[in-house]
């Protein structure tokens, strides 16, 4: 029998409380305790997970060989840094940190130490994002619309960081190239921060994204729609399907299986496929600690990386940097 990774989980806030109980749950995973700097809710989330709450942290850190670390976001660096001195491996909340320059202090010394450093950014573990990968080739032009509920919940940073990264990360994941312009205008309606954010960007190969984050709309809203040459891809992450069309000869027989023809035009000998995408629903939260389990214990790459992770801090701290100015010359 494979020895178990003995785990922790630091910070047992909402969502804190689920990493416990997903790691709770795995096969492969000692939950040995966890640490939270409020000692009774640290106790709380033990006894409902039957594991230890531990007083210190450091004697959390000295029993486990990982953690996962959901902190606020000021604290990310801190915690991150903390772990990883000790020489553990760490599963840090997004955004990975509130610099560049602290994403990088926390990517080098998971480097130096030899340990995984993952950054939770949960999308990636969303099956509908299969449908991303059936463009066979760049996109020319992305549009993304995240929208949630308000909900007091992640307040502490404006929504550019709470919602906006997770599409910011996905699309640097298949835009193999640099952010040149960056355009951007937000507003703070309910909190003292950017509640509604919208952002243009520019890359160095001719791609642009446009992208719009809300926490106060009235319904949830995931969509990411890609158009390239031949192809126009639309994915719903919350309803796990999509849709995609493509540009095909008339005369093509090598259509793939489950796509009809939904228009043609004879003069130019072309036609337009169209299937529809439909993906199994997942615990995502479940897949994403599998999988840094399993980069632990196999010696795997993780599937965020401190490095990718400060990539899309970067480019999101470009875009509030962007909406602030904006705001600025706003004529009241």
């Amino acid at each position: 029998m494979a020895v178990k990774l003995r785990y922790g989980v630091i910070g047992c806030g909402h969502l804190g409380r689920f990493h416990v109980q997903k790691a709770a749950a795995l096969d492969n995973v000692e939950l040995v305790g966890l640490f939270d700097i409020d000692g009774e809710k640290g106790r709380s989330a033990a006894d409902a997970n039957q594991t230890h709450a531990f007083a210190e942290v450091e004697e959390l850190l000295a029993e486990v060989d990982a953690v996962s670390i959901v902190v606020p976001t000021e604290t990310h660096h801190q915690e991150g840094m903390r772990a990883l001195e000790a020489g553990k491996h760490v599963l840090l909340e997004k955004p990975i940190a509130v610099s560049v320059s602290e994403g990088e202090e926390l990517t080098n010394l998971a480097a130096r130490q030899d340990v995984k450093l993952q950054i939770g950014h949960i999308e990636r573990f969303n099956p509908a994002c299969a449908g991303l990968r059936l463009l066979p080739e760049t996109p020319r032009f992305i549009e993304g619309h995240r929208l949630s509920q308000f909900n007091p919940r992640g307040l502490d940073v404006a929504v550019i960081f709470d919602l906006m990264i997770h599409d910011i990360d996905l699309i640097l994941s298949l835009v193999d190239a640099e952010v040149t312009e960056v355009h951007a205008s937000a507003v703070a309606v309910i909190s003292d921060k950017p509640d509604i954010a919208n952002a243009r960007l520019r890359f160095a190969n001719g791609t642009v994204a446009n992208l719009t984050a809300s926490r106060i709309s009235v319904q949830k809203m995931r969509k990411l729609r890609l158009f390239a040459r031949d192809n126009y891809v639309s994915i719903d992450f919350l309803q796990k399907k999509g849709e995609h069309f493509l540009l095909a000869e008339t005369d093509a027989t090598d259509i793939p299986d489950g796509y009809f023809s939904a228009a043609e035009y004879a003069p130019t000998g072309r036609r337009i496929l169209f299937g529809a995408l439909s993906y199994p629903d997942c615990d995502m939260l479940t897949e994403e600690i599998k999988s840094f389990v399993d980069a632990v214990q196999n010696d795997r790459p993780v599937v965020v990386s401190g490095r990718e992770a400060t990539a899309a801090l970067k480019v999101a701290l470009q875009i509030e940097k962007s909406a602030r100015e904006g705001l600025d010359r706003v004529v009241t």
